[in-house]
């Protein structure tokens, strides 16, 4: 993407011998404006634009496809080596989220989501990263939304096994001089790798951390999720307590309701056996259907919250949005043959 590294964007002003407003103007243009032709850039000479259009792009990727929802969008972003991702902008009452993929594919192989059957094709670099995040810009603004405020890597692939990709990303995420998100609206979703929970920890970012747990014993989440057979629950609870500790965040634990799987008295009691007394908030996902999966929506969500909470622990119940243009979570499931 233009500029959207500081080193990347100095060479370019010191290549066209830029002065630091013409530099304000174009940085205005692309990150408040969301401008994807420099010829849009109306306050630049027209010789500037000329130039700038004929050695760069504001974008490297493209937006090939875009299915609207009643309260979110899906974006089939392609990039230049074909292979295509997808991203998502969640509406709410006054802001918009974006959801967005790290990787082309996903390793994990959880039995639940749609992705893991494709398996993984290849990381996101950051600016690619980045590029989906300005594409969910640009829609939100040109179709008057209300403001992007939130960034939630939980789309495609899992972020910290790109975990440098991923830290670079929250960086340029969060510069004042490119798209200014605060680092609190950002979430890091993992399925719970442990060293590189730990490594973020001692960065001392202020980003929430999601665990995707699913399960409160080891043999149902090895069930779910076989990356869980090298990351033992008690190891990833209590590198996410040393991750509370070091930042001074609360990390939220993800639990994705299964009809008849993992939604009984039994498994709530043993949830609360395994957190109790952590600093955490616990967050219950409806499931979303997935074409091809076994498994079912809970019927069981209101016990299992009261459950919990009387055991003593914080819970929420994610809302659901996106399931009409499967783009819930789980379904995310972008065609990444080409």
């Amino acid at each position: 993407m233009f500029a959207l590294q500081a080193n990347r964007f100095q060479k370019i002003a010191e290549e066209l011998e830029l002065p630091a407003y013409r530099l304000s103007q174009i940085r205005e243009w692309i990150y408040r404006r969301y401008a994807s032709d420099f010829y849009e850039m109306s306050n630049l000479s027209l010789a500037l634009r000329e130039t700038l259009s004929a050695k760069y792009r504001v974008t490297e990727s493209q937006v090939v496809a875009v299915k609207p929802g009643h309260s979110s969008v899906k974006l089939l972003i392609q990039y230049p080596d074909g292979a295509k991702i997808e991203g998502v902008v969640l509406r709410y009452r006054d802001w918009s989220s974006a959801c967005l993929s790290t990787q082309v594919g996903c390793a994990m192989g959880c039995a639940f989501c749609a992705t893991g059957p494709l398996g993984l094709k290849r990381d996101l670099s950051a600016e690619e990263i980045g590029e989906q995040l300005w594409h969910c810009g640009q829609y939100v603004s040109k179709n008057e939304l209300p403001p992007l405020r939130n960034v939630v890597l939980m789309g495609i692939g899992e972020p910290l096994a790109n975990y440098r990709n991923t830290v670079d990303f929250i960086g340029l995420a969060n510069d004042p001089q490119l798209f200014g998100i605060g680092q609190r609206r950002i979430t890091v979703s993992t399925a719970g790798l442990v060293s590189q929970i730990l490594e973020l920890a001692k960065l001392k970012l202020s980003v929430t951390l999601a665990v995707s747990l699913h399960a409160p014993n080891e043999a149902l989440r090895n069930r779910l999720m076989p990356i869980s057979r090298k990351q033992p629950l008690q190891d990833i609870v209590a590198a996410c307590r040393k991750y509370t500790e070091t930042t001074g965040r609360r990390v939220t634990y993800e639990y994705l309701l299964l009809g008849g799987v993992n939604d009984q008295e039994s498994h709530a009691a043993e949830l609360v056996r395994l957190l109790r007394g952590e600093n955490c908030l616990v967050n219950l996902l409806p499931y979303n259907q997935v074409a091809g999966a076994s498994f079912r929506p809970s019927s069981r969500a209101p016990a299992f919250l009261r459950q919990l909470e009387q055991g003593g622990l914080q819970v929420t119940i994610r809302r659901s949005l996106g399931q009409d243009i499967a783009g819930a979570c789980g379904q995310l499931r972008a065609k990444l043959e080409q």
